[in-house]
């Protein structure tokens, strides 16, 4: 959700990484796993920035911070499991600059930073 002081499309300044390099990082990390290609590839980011908003968007990034968590946990894609970590890392320390954040995508934050400190 947006914060007090904040417009309802200010999610939208938050780095372009995930809407760039995203797709091409699940589609591997969804390959690896063995898994239906299901919606979190550049059609649904498409249709996040027309239509979304802060709570969708966060509801995005935590199924994006789920999907590393299962490759991790099946120990796939390493590489693109990192880089995809990294990007959300940078989603979620910015993210309060313009979103008031809930506990749980705190706690999204935190299990990122772990994956990343331990890979």
């Amino acid at each position: 959700m947006t914060g007090p002081r904040h417009g309802r499309h200010d999610w939208l300044g938050l780095t372009p990484e995930v809407e760039r390099f995203g797709p091409i990082l699940v589609d591997r990390i969804v390959g690896a796993l063995g898994e239906p290609e299901g919606d979190l590839g550049e059609e649904r980011i498409r249709a996040l920035i027309r239509t979304g908003d802060a709570a969708a968007w966060l509801a995005y990034l935590a199924a994006l911070t789920a999907l590393v968590e299962r490759g991790r946990a099946a120990g796939v894609a390493e590489a693109e499991r990192g880089i995809l970590a990294g990007i959300l890392r940078d989603q979620y320390r910015l993210a309060p600059g313009v979103l008031r954040l809930a506990p749980e995508d705190e706690a999204r934050s935190s299990q990122i930073e772990e994956m990343l400190r331990t890979p």
